[in-house]
Order: C-alpha cells, then structure tokens, then sequence
C-alpha cells in the first residue's frame, strides 16, 4: 500500500494490529466444527493402533492418514481457503499449540503399552479432547476478534 505522506507512530502500528487480527482469522476462522472433530477422531485413533498386530496396525495407519488428508481438502473447500500444502496463516506457536500436546500423549501413550494395556486407550481420550478443544476454541475466540 502507498501513502502520499509520512505516516506516524501510531498509524502504523494500528495498520500492523488490523494485519496481524485479519491473519489470524485466516489461520483459525471458518473450519467447520466436523473437522476439528473428525481430525481430532483421526489422532485419538493412532496411539491405539499400538495394540493391534503389526500389519493391521500399519494398514490401519495408512487408511487414517488418507482420510485425514481427504478431511484437510474437505474443510479447505468448505472455508473457501487455499492455502497450499507448504504454509498457511498459522504461525509456529500456534501449529504448536495445536498439534504438541498431541503428538506427545500419542507418543507416551505408544511407548508405556508395554506397562499397561489400556495406555494408548488414555492418550486417544487425551489426544482426542486436547485436539479437537484446541481447535474448537481457537476458531470460537478468531470468529469474534
């Protein structure tokens, strides 16, 4: 954007909140409640698939991935954003905060199946609830800013 004059302190800043409030609704506004949901589903299920045999366990990881791609196509057409699949609005912090909490019960949840059986079950209940929570209140609070 050109101006025709010298732009001030404030004018600025104001014009970097309003980039920074519009980016945020980019990155979290508009996904469907089905998919936080339906992905948050797609994570609870991997952990659990540690107890099943290892064919199984690999052709079930495969068939959850693909759905879960379908499913990233599906609400990116359903928000009307291409966004590429190499970057997108959301900034680092906010992939972590999404997607860390995650990925470390799943992987805890794997691991300790050894000490007892119903471990990976816990970590889908919290990998499914931290996910889709996550999700669902990150959306809420960008739809009103």
């Amino acid at each position: 954007m050109e101006t025709d004059g010298p732009v001030s302190v404030a004018e600025a800043s104001a014009a970097l909140a309003a980039v920074e409030r519009s980016r945020a609704r980019v990155a979290w506004t508009g996904y469907p409640r089905w998919y936080w949901l339906a992905t948050a589903a797609g994570l609870a299920a991997l952990p659990v698939m540690v107890l099943l045999p290892v064919w199984l366990g690999l052709v079930s990881c495969v068939v959850v991935t693909l759905v879960l791609l379908r499913l990233v196509v599906a609400a990116s057409r359903a928000r009307g954003v291409c966004e590429g699949w190499t970057g997108g609005a959301m900034r680092w912090w906010e992939v972590s905060v999404l997607y860390g909490p995650a990925v470390v019960v799943a992987v805890a949840g794997g691991l300790t199946v050894r000490l007892a059986w119903w471990s990976p079950v816990v970590a889908a209940v919290v990998v499914f609830a931290s996910f889709a929570g996550t999700g669902l209140a990150s959306s809420a609070r960008a739809g009103r800013g």
